[in-house]
């Protein structure tokens, strides 16, 4: 566990069956004894969390709430395990909710033939994930707080609604210190692809509101961001580095149309 600034945590080295990806979740101090778990992890990866924690002197019980920045499984599949284990409470997107208690079945990407190529592509196959991973299906989620833009969570966390990746998919703000944890909003270096850009249509249910919403975090002041597939947190001058980001995709969307 690596703490990036004062009483905020990444969880790195988190398993993910796609080559280069890697997955990152975060871990909020709101004050002694009191944390705000951003994001979880597949289920073969929870020895690998609570070795971590272990190693911080972190109790699992002092995880009070658990946020859910979306729906994909890679964030998810752990989550009602780590919540029997530490008794937190469940928040995510209102929009998001629906599809994780399974109330309403979700039909957006990654489906399977998308991800067997992204496995061919990058030099593995679904055999192998399978062995380690299982068949990565994830039960109902009941969610105990409902989100919405613009509520806080914790201390600080003020929730952007940033839909694209998925429909209710959201980032968490802390405007006082100028950290955006994105979730999947962008992938920075992964998928042999260098820097910042946004997650592709393969991965992505509605790729241009992604580039919307992407475009909409630059009205924000953004020093630092923290992302859940990055080969390094973003410690400075963000902004500028989503600002680029954005214009590739429009010139790619751009170019795509004509």
């Amino acid at each position: 566990m690596v703490e990036i600034v004062a009483n905020v945590h990444s969880i790195d080295g988190l398993d993910h069956p796609i080559p280069t990806v890697g997955l990152v979740s975060y871990l909020i101090e709101e004050k002694p004894r009191d944390y705000t778990l951003i994001d979880t992890c597949f289920t073969c990866s929870i020895p690998t969390f609570e070795s971590y924690l272990s190693n911080a002197g972190i109790d699992i019980k002092d995880i009070n709430r658990i946020v859910l920045t979306h729906l994909h499984p890679d964030h998810v599949e752990a989550v009602n395990e780590l919540k029997r284990k530490s008794c937190a409470k469940l928040y995510s997107h209102w929009i998001e909710a629906t599809y994780l208690s399974h109330e309403l079945e979700y039909d957006g990407p990654p489906n399977r033939d998308a991800f067997e190529h992204v496995l061919k592509k990058m030099g593995t196959d679904i055999d192998k994930v399978t062995e380690k991973f299982g068949n990565i299906n994830v039960g109902p989620i009941v969610i105990d707080r409902l989100l919405k833009d613009g509520d806080t969570i914790g201390n600080n966390l003020q929730v952007i609604h940033t839909p694209g990746h998925t429909p209710g998919h959201i980032s968490l703000y802390d405007k006082e210190r100028q950290i955006l944890i994105g979730g999947d909003i962008l992938f920075d270096s992964v998928l042999n692809i260098d820097g910042l850009f946004i997650p592709p249509p393969a991965v992505t249910k509605d790729w241009e509101t992604s580039i919307i919403s992407a475009r909409r975090l630059l009205n924000l002041k953004i020093e630092k961001l923290l992302l859940a597939h990055q080969s390094n947190p973003i410690l400075e001058d963000a902004s500028r580095m989503i600002e680029k980001a954005v214009s590739v995709a429009l010139i790619n969307k751009n170019t795509t149309t004509k």
